[in-house]
């Protein structure tokens, strides 16, 4: 065996969390999540508060551009601003997601209101560490746009 040739093999997840690690320092006890960021209704005003929540509850946050997008569906006759934001939280992602729903709910979401097409606020986990967990990412551009600016994903 030579002494000064060390072989190293790593896998691709085995990569990408060397790249977490080195962008967001990442605590291994922590994970981290890009999560999607849309309204439609007071939505600068709204997006501005829930980027000051999710400032207050998460470490290493990082938000995406935000852009207008018409509305998609037959229900919903105002466009939506999104774009995404990343952070670090030791909460799993089942704990995580009631949080988020929480943040939505302060900033006046309904049911009642989503059915008539006004959506004040929609939080929606995207990736999960380097796992993409919501059809989301894959369905609408704007979406995958917003979370590969945050993760420089290469699908």
């Amino acid at each position: 065996m030579n002494p000064h040739k060390v072989g190293f093999i790593f896998s691709k997840s085995d990569m990408i969390n060397v790249f977490l690690s080195s962008v967001y320092k990442h605590n291994p006890m922590s994970n981290i999540y890009i999560v999607s960021i849309g309204s439609n209704f007071n939505a600068e005003q709204n997006v501005s508060e829930v980027q000051f929540l999710l400032n207050e509850a998460f470490a290493n946050v990082h938000f995406s551009n935000f852009q207008w997008i018409p509305a998609i569906g037959d229900h919903y006759t105002q466009p939506f601003y999104n774009g995404a934001v990343s952070f670090e939280s030791s909460l799993p992602a089942l704990e995580l997601k009631p949080k988020l729903k929480t943040m939505e709910a302060q900033l006046g979401r309904t049911p009642e209101q989503k059915a008539q097409g006004i959506v004040p606020m929609d939080l929606d986990i995207i990736v999960c560490n380097e796992e993409i967990v919501h059809q989301d990412y894959n369905r609408f551009p704007f979406v995958k746009e917003a979370v590969d600016s945050l993760l420089k994903i290469d699908k």
